[in-house]
C-alpha cells in the first residue's frame, strides 16, 4: 500500500472516533457540502469512516441529510432553481427518473478524476450518475427453517411458485425494488419481458399459496429471523451485512435465470450551491481507499476497477469481471414506464 493510501486509511480509522450524528441538524454554510444519502447503517458508515476523513483531508465540511430516493426526488423537483443538495444518493431506478427530468449534472473526469477508473457498468446513462457499490438481487433463505420443513433450497426465481414452499415465502411488495425484480424476473424467465409482464403475474398468482407475508424489504430480515418465513428476495450485500451483524445464518442464492444488478448511485445536483464540493466528495468516495472501506463495512462490490480484493474480502459480494458479466442490467427507463400499471395490477391480482 502506498503512502497516500496509508495516510487516507489512517485518517479513516482515526475519524472513526468522531460521530457525525449532529451534522444533519446544523444549517449549511455557503461552502458546506450538502450530502443527501440513505439512513441506517449506510449513514453510520459514511459518518463514522468516510466523512471525517474527507473533511480532514480537504478542509470541506459535510452536512449529511438522511432519507430515501423518492423523498430526494420530490425535494429536487420542488427546489430545481435552488436545490439544497450538492451530492445525492439514489437507487438506480429512481435515479433514471431524476436524470430524465434534468435534475442532475453529468459527471466529467475533469471534475471527478476517479470516474475514469470506474467500471462501465457502474455508470449511469449519459454519465448522469455513478454507482458507489455493486449488489446483486436474488433469493435468500434460512437453512435452519428449510431443514426443519424438510425442504430443498431454492435455485431459481420459478421456485417461488414451487409447491414445496407452501407458506414459507416472504414476498416484497411491488413498491420495493425486490418486488419489482421478482415480477420482472418471473416474467422474463417464462417468456415475457418488461413490455409483457403477463407470465410474471401468472407465476405470482400460482405462488400465492406459498406466500406467508407481503412486506417492505426492511421488515423481511426480522421475519426470517423470527421464523415467520424461510425464503425471500434480497441482495447479496444486505444478506452479508445481516449475517455479519447478527450471526443469524442466511444463504444467498444467485438464481439460475439470472440476478439483476442493483446500484446505490451518487449524483451531482444541477444548480447546486457547491458543485465543486459535491464533485470532490464524489471523487473521494470513488477512490481505491474508500472503495475498500465500503467493501469492508457495507459489503458492496467495488466500482473502482483498480481495487483488488483477497478471496476472503471478495466472498459474498459482487466482484470481478466474471461475476459482473453474469448480472442482468435492468432498463430502468422502460421499467419506470410500466410501474404504474404493474402496481395497479399487483394490488388487484396478487396482494389482496
Amino acid at each position: 500500500m502506498g503512502k497516500s493510501a496509508k495516510k487516507t486509511l489512517g485518517l479513516l480509522y482515526a475519524g472513526a472516533l468522531v460521530l457525525g450524528t449532529g451534522l444533519a441538524a446544523t444549517p449549511a454554510k455557503a461552502d458546506d457540502v450538502v450530502f443527501a444519502c440513505y439512513g441506517g447503517t449506510v449513514q453510520q458508515t459514511y459518518e463514522r469512516y468516510i466523512i471525517p476523513a474527507f473533511e480532514k483531508a480537504t478542509g470541506n465540511r459535510v452536512r449529511y441529510i438522511p432519507g430515501v430516493s423518492t423523498h430526494f426526488i420530490s425535494q429536487l423537483q420542488a427546489q430545481q432553481a435552488k436545490p439544497e443538495y450538492d451530492l445525492v444518493c439514489m437507487d438506480d431506478g429512481p435515479q433514471s427518473v431524476a436524470a430524465g427530468r434534468g435534475m442532475l449534472t453529468p459527471i466529467t473526469t475533469a471534475a471527478v478524476p476517479n470516474y475514469a477508473d470506474t467500471i462501465p457498468g457502474a455508470r449511469g446513462a449519459g454519465d448522469s450518475g455513478v454507482g458507489y457499490g455493486l449488489l446483486a438481487m436474488g433469493l435468500v433463505y434460512s437453512p435452519d427453517a428449510l431443514k426443519k420443513a424438510n425442504v430443498a433450497a431454492p435455485q431459481g426465481w420459478n421456485d417461488l411458485a414451487d409447491t414445496r414452499f407452501k407458506g414459507l415465502v416472504g414476498m416484497p411488495s411491488i413498491g420495493t425494488t425486490p418486488g419489482i425484480f421478482a415480477l420482472l424476473m418471473l416474467a422474463q424467465s417464462n417468456g415475457g419481458s418488461v413490455e409483457n409482464a403477463d407470465p410474471g403475474f401468472a407465476k405470482l398468482k400460482a405462488a400465492k399459496p406459498n406466500i406467508a407475508e407481503f412486506s417492505a424489504s426492511s421488515e423481511m430480515s426480522k421475519q426470517l429471523q423470527q421464523g415467520d418465513i424461510a425464503v425471500s428476495v434480497w441482495t447479496n450485500s444486505e444478506t452479508a451485512r445481516f449475517v455479519k451483524r447478527t450471526g443469524f445464518p442466511l444463504v444467498f442464492v444467485y438464481p439460475t435465470e439470472g440476478s439483476p444488478i442493483v446500484m446505490p448511485m451518487l449524483n451531482l445536483v444541477k444548480n447546486s450551491a457547491n458543485p465543486k464540493g459535491g464533485a470532490a466528495l464524489m471523487n473521494f468516495i470513488l477512490s481505491e481507499e474508500i472503495q475498500m472501506v465500503l467493501v469492508r463495512e457495507s459489503r458492496v462490490g467495488p466500482v473502482n476497477a483498480k481495487v483488488k480484493l483477497t478471496p476472503e474480502l471478495a466472498d459474498g459480494i459482487t466482484y470481478g469481471d466474471a461475476a459482473i458479466s453474469k448480472l442482468v442490467k435492468p432498463d430502468w427507463t422502460a421499467i419506470n414506464k410500466q410501474r404504474p400499471g404493474w402496481t395497479d395490477r399487483w394490488n388487484r391480482e396478487v396482494e389482496r
